[in-house]
């Protein structure tokens, strides 16, 4: 590493070179090799240390990498004004999380609801989404998202799963107001910067290849790629410049359940429909261990099993077109593009009980619960049987203008104007959502066991009558909706 600049050296002793420690220990100075006409030679003057010029220049250490990431985080907490925190990525492309919601629950006071396995919205200082507002590079985004695949969004919540962290350069979250950034936020406003062409000079980039194994999927296809990229150049002595990038992510994934649907608590005492049998009535011989008089309890009225898979695609690109006439004006032109498919397939099979010939056992304490229960039916009674199927698609479109100059007097004046939109449609050719329920009639009895670490249901049919025979299901009710919702 040059220490100096050539210029600022003196040069003496014709035909050799001499090194000088001056100053700091370990910073030596190089010397012009020859002595030209009109300088003197080694006969006029005797060698000596050369003088530091305070006019030198040295070059710059440049830290990129992990240490580089911190220390931008540092210094955006330090120099803000108020509370503030922030993550920045630890070079051009990288980011620490795949979600940018599970990089922010990092962050001290900051806590992520999940859908579908990857963090959607945040919570900070206990204030729910609704209370939180972001930004993209200081815009206030739309959004808009079709929880369960028919309906409108509750609140302008901003999804981030809609955004893929390899397109971003740091996330700031304002846990106090300030005048420089929208207001709205109760809880905080948080600000997602994407990077600038113009903030790192020079030609660079970044491409990424990865696969995600899911062991949660059901079946093949647990291993979905990720690709990503992002290419940066600056020209005319880094006065004008260039970035693209994009993103492609797919996940596969599965959500496997048992629920039981219990009935109010009864009292051991008391006696309607649907409790336990008195003692000495019939019916109570089929009861072990049945709860005190005082005792409360409750009584399974439905159980299900519930097998969820998840798809979903994610697709996001962005153009920044940057130009610095002057060392004080610059001028942005930004286009960001982001679109989340999912797609939500259920299949569950579920029991019901009638209260009548039942047997059951049930666990000690004043407060009981079932070790088993069983119930058997004269024939007619049903299986049930439903699937589900949510696709929806949300896509965020934004393309804004910025002109910032930094006028005499420390003072930075910005000009910004951006248009954006958020819609979320469906991807189904039978709408954004549809349901379909069956059951196969002649199910003789049936129980629902709890002593293993899920409730294990288990049936028996009449004679004759197979459960997988798609002949015999019967359909009990379909359900198709549609919805479409834009925010601009």
């Amino acid at each position: 590493m040059r220490s100096f600049a050539a210029r600022s050296l003196s040069r003496f002793i014709i035909g050799t070179s001499a090194l000088a420690l001056v100053g700091t220990p370990g910073i030596a100075m190089a010397q012009d090799a020859a002595a030209t006409v009109g300088n003197p030679g080694p006969s006029d003057i005797a060698p000596q240390a050369a003088p530091t010029d305070p006019n030198a220049t040295t070059d710059d250490i440049v830290v990129t990498g992990i240490r580089a990431s911190l220390r931008e985080a540092i210094d955006i907490k330090r120099n803000g004004q108020g509370v503030v925190d922030a993550i920045s990525s630890e070079d051009i492309g990288k980011f620490p999380d795949t979600n940018l919601a599970e990089s922010l629950q990092r962050i001290t006071g900051v806590s992520i609801d999940r859908s579908n396995g990857e963090g959607s919205t945040v919570t900070v200082r206990g204030f729910g989404p609704e209370y939180n507002l972001v930004t993209l590079n200081g815009r206030q985004m739309p959004t808009s998202t079709l929880g369960d695949g028919a309906s409108a969004p509750a609140s302008r919540s901003f999804d981030f799963a809609n955004l893929a962290s390899e397109g971003v350069a740091a996330v700031e979250v304002y846990k106090t107001g300030r005048a420089a950034i929208p207001s709205g936020g109760i809880g905080s406003s948080i600000n997602i910067r994407t990077p600038r062409p113009l903030d790192k000079p020079g030609t660079r980039g970044s491409i990424a290849a990865k696969g995600v194994l899911d062991s949660s999927r059901n079946g093949k296809d647990q291993i979905t790629p990720e690709v990503s990229g992002i290419l940066s150049t600056t020209f005319a002595d880094d006065r004008i410049g260039v970035l693209f990038s994009g993103a492609y992510q797919r996940r596969k994934a599965s959500n496997n359940s048992a629920s039981v649907g219990f009935r109010d608590g009864f009292l051991g005492a008391e006696n309607n429909w649907g409790t336990l049998a008195q003692p000495g009535t019939p019916g109570a011989a089929n009861i072990t261990n049945r709860p005190g008089p005082t005792d409360v309890y409750e009584i399974p009225q439905s159980a299900a099993y519930d097998v969820i898979d998840i798809d979903r695609e994610r697709i996001n690109g962005q153009l920044v077109l940057q130009a610095k006439p002057t060392d004080t004006l610059t001028a942005t032109l930004d286009f960001t593009y982001s679109s989340n498919k999912v797609e939500v397939r259920d299949s569950s099979v579920g029991i019901w009980f009638n209260f009548g010939d039942t047997r059951s056992a049930w666990t000690n304490g004043p407060a009981a619960g079932p070790v088993f229960y069983s119930e058997n039916f004269a024939p007619g009674k049903d299986l049930s049987y439903s699937s589900s199927l949510t696709a929806n698609k949300s896509e965020n479109k934004s393309i804004g203008g910025n002109l910032t100059w930094e006028a005499p007097g420390n003072v930075t004046m910005s000009l910004d104007a951006h248009h954006s939109t958020a819609v979320s449609k469906p991807t189904n050719d039978y709408g954004s959502s549809t349901s379909i329920g069956g059951a196969i009639f002649g199910v003789q009895s049936q129980t629902v066991n709890f002593e293993n670490d899920l409730p294990i249901i288990s049936y028996q049919m009449y004679p004759g009558i197979d459960p997988l025979n798609a002949a015999l299901i019967t359909p009990t009710g379909n359900a198709f909706r549609n919805a479409y919702f834009k925010d601009e």
